[in-house]
């Protein structure tokens, strides 16, 4: 045996992969959730660090196997769904992430319903911890934590004061968010041969001119990103519906995870408080503390979006279909680059970055580093996924609606 056989094991080729089964849920999925599942519990109840040390190799290697020994789609036999071990993958990073972080707290985390976050629990009952628990693991922004200070929740715009009235407003918006999603979609696989394709194709056109090329390429970088926001706010209200109906959740237990990017007057206003908060938490207590400790301030920042790069980096790689970390982690660096540059303004002309030419600046900066991510994704075939069945993407009825009215 020898070092490749060894890393053949350890990191089987996409093609060995186990289709999702009874058997391989039982064996490769379920033992990383109850790992995850009770890391949460144990982090609740004080003096357990050393169980979670003694869980946590155990939560990495089951979360790790789930990534490269689970393919979710092989069944349907159809690579536009692809996807979805993408999403695997990127699920069980933030497992990971997040059972690392909890190992290593000094003080339990606990719910709080108040504005005091420093009031503990004064019990803890089996039930109490058990449900707590089931929040812990589901709650990625802390709302209603300990855990939770600093996090920026976007103003409400929909009514909370009836479940109804939110759950009809939520309706409405998936609705139209849904339809101007895959127009977007739709758009960017037009905008080049081969992007509609499971198999991939580069964004960058070599038989263009180089100002039509990088003019095509940005556009279809800034309609990929806005694809992703809508996205992310189509799957983050169905879950809403859910928390409302299933779980009986209160509307304000949920709510906007947007607050209108587009608008960002910073980079710092785009990632700090406008970009979705989802990952808030692991970035800050993965990245951003420990690099500040040795780098200060830049540090800080720096980690910060290295984790977000690598969370990235990981969800491609689940693909099967390799990945690239200078083309995804990189454009997240320079993110972080791009707010260490907003702090030397400060630092030089005593002004923060803001107003029309800082949105200017912030959108710039954002859309054209993200050409080469968005390329990256576009040749592992993402761009050719498929959100819809046959015959019922919501593009099909604009189109039909408007040859009727036209």
């Amino acid at each position: 045996m020898n070092w490749l056989t060894v890393t053949a094991d350890l990191v089987p080729a996409p093609d060995t992969r186990l289709p999702l089964t009874w058997s391989s849920f039982t064996q490769l999925f379920l033992p990383s959730l109850l790992c995850y599942y009770a890391t949460a519990v144990l982090v609740l109840i004080p003096g357990t660090f050393y169980a979670r040390l003694a869980v946590l190799p155990v939560t990495l290697w089951t979360a790790f196997r789930t990534s490269t020994r689970l393919d979710l789609v092989v069944r349907l036999e159809d690579e536009r769904l692809i996807y979805w071990n993408h999403g695997l993958a990127l699920a069980m990073f933030t497992l990971a992430m997040r059972a690392v972080i909890w190992t290593f707290k000094i003080e339990p985390l606990y719910k709080t319903t108040t504005t005091d976050l420093k009031s503990k629990p004064d019990s803890y009952t089996i039930t109490k911890v058990a449900k707590d628990a089931f929040d812990l693991s589901a709650n990625l922004r802390g709302l209603g934590w300990n855990w939770s200070k600093g996090l920026v929740i976007p103003p409400e715009t929909r009514p909370t004061h009836s479940r109804l009235a939110f759950t009809l407003s939520t309706l409405l918006q998936t609705l139209l968010f849904t339809t101007l999603f895959d127009l977007l979609h739709y758009t960017v696989q037009s905008l080049g041969p081969g992007l509609a394709s499971p198999q991939g194709s580069t964004i960058f056109d070599g038989s263009l001119p180089p100002h039509i090329r990088y003019t095509r390429s940005t556009l279809i970088t800034l309609f990929t990103g806005l694809t992703v926001c809508l996205g992310i706010q189509i799957g983050y209200n169905l879950l809403t519906l859910a928390g409302l109906w299933v779980f009986g959740n209160h509307p304000s237990a949920w709510p906007p995870i947007f607050d209108t990017p587009w608008f960002a007057s910073s980079l710092a206003d785009f990632w700090a408080r406008r970009w979705h908060q989802v990952f808030r938490d692991m970035f800050i207590c993965g990245g951003s503390r420990p690099l500040a400790r040795v780098f200060g301030r830049v540090g800080s920042v720096m980690g910060a979006f290295l984790v977000s790069g690598l969370l990235h980096v990981a969800g491609l790689w689940g693909m099967g279909r390799g990945t690239e970390f200078w083309s995804v982690a990189g454009y997240f660096l320079m993110m972080g680059v791009g707010v260490v540059l907003e702090g030397v303004w400060k630092a030089v002309t005593g002004k923060r970055v803001g107003g029309v030419l800082g949105n200017v600046w912030a959108f710039g900066w954002v859309v054209v580093w993200g050409n080469w991510m968005v390329d990256a994704w576009a040749r592992k075939g993402l761009m050719g996924s498929m959100f819809f069945g046959e015959g019922s993407r919501p593009v099909d009825l604009v189109f039909a609606l408007g040859q009727y009215f036209i």
